[in-house]
């Protein structure tokens, strides 16, 4: 039997979570508005419990102003300290409120304005609720027995549930209410999408919209990788069909079949380059 004990899939959200609860507790006279915390399950099988927290809500969803969504947060890089902000286009003005405070902090903030993503976030901007999604990045242990404690970043993790806190802060004492924009495609929360076929890479999703898809990992013995594709490569076609962001990297693979064989271009340090995959 093997054991995958998710140290930071999503074990580093729960943590950073109970931390912040903690800290808020002590705080709830700077608090003018209500705060509800949540931790759901099922998010691998099609983000199942936060899409039965929608359509069973505890309090009329149109009272829910900003949700916040903590999903990987324990691998922040120490050399480069980036974390993934995204949702910060699902508001009026709270990508400026988000990069106020990113300013403050030691952390290499990288905004990202879609609302959808992998993640449970996605159930409520669905439902027109503005949301902010937390991530310090994919790792090759994602998804294996070597997501472990161990290879936390804790003190990096105390710098993102801080500069979290913060921000909730902010969001519950702001005099007007956020108004909710919508930011990027709605698709309904159907969870990872099913795949036929893998590529074997771990995307980057704070890639900037029309610049492709930026490789943020390769996975070992995979057809991204025995095709020779490269962390740091940029997706910009698949089969001739071009990939300009995480949405259209998504729609090319569900058209793959196992066996097929494409053309993968990319960028790489200026240069294009065709790769050729077998799926």
């Amino acid at each position: 039997m093997v054991i995958h004990n998710g140290a930071d899939d999503n074990a580093s959200g729960v943590a950073a979570i109970l931390e912040i609860i903690e800290k808020l507790k002590a705080e709830q006279t700077k608090l003018k508005r209500s705060i509800l915390f949540l931790s759901f399950g099922a998010e691998e099988m099609g983000l199942l419990g936060s899409k039965y927290f929608v359509n069973n809500p505890l309090v009329d969803l149109g009272k829910i102003k900003l949700m916040f969504n903590l999903d990987m947060v324990g691998r922040l890089d120490s050399t480069t300290k980036a974390i993934t902000v995204g949702g910060t286009g699902t508001a009026v003005g709270l990508s400026d409120l988000v990069q106020r405070f990113a300013e403050g902090e030691d952390l290499n903030v990288k905004l990202s304005s879609e609302g959808y993503g992998p993640s449970d976030h996605t159930s409520f901007y669905v439902e027109n609720i503005p949301v902010l999604f937390f991530f310090t990045g994919v790792h090759e242990d994602y998804h294996t027995p070597e997501d472990d404690v161990e290879k936390i970043n804790l003190s990096g993790e105390i710098l993102v549930a801080e500069f979290v806190h913060d921000l909730i802060i902010e969001a519950a004492n702001v005099p007007e209410s956020l108004v909710y924009q919508e930011a990027g495609p709605k698709e309904q929360p159907s969870g990872r999408r099913r795949f036929k076929v893998t590529l074997g890479i771990m995307p980057d999703y704070s890639s900037e919209e029309g610049e492709g898809l930026r490789v943020d990992g390769v996975i070992n013995n995979k057809p991204a990788k025995r095709a020779g594709m490269e962390k740091g490569d940029v997706i910009v076609a698949m089969d001739g069909k071009p990939v300009k962001n995480i949405y259209d990297y998504m729609y090319r693979l569900e058209e793959c079949k196992p066996g097929q064989r494409i053309n993968v271009d990319v960028l790489r340090n200026g240069k294009n380059i065709t790769l050729v995959v077998d799926l």
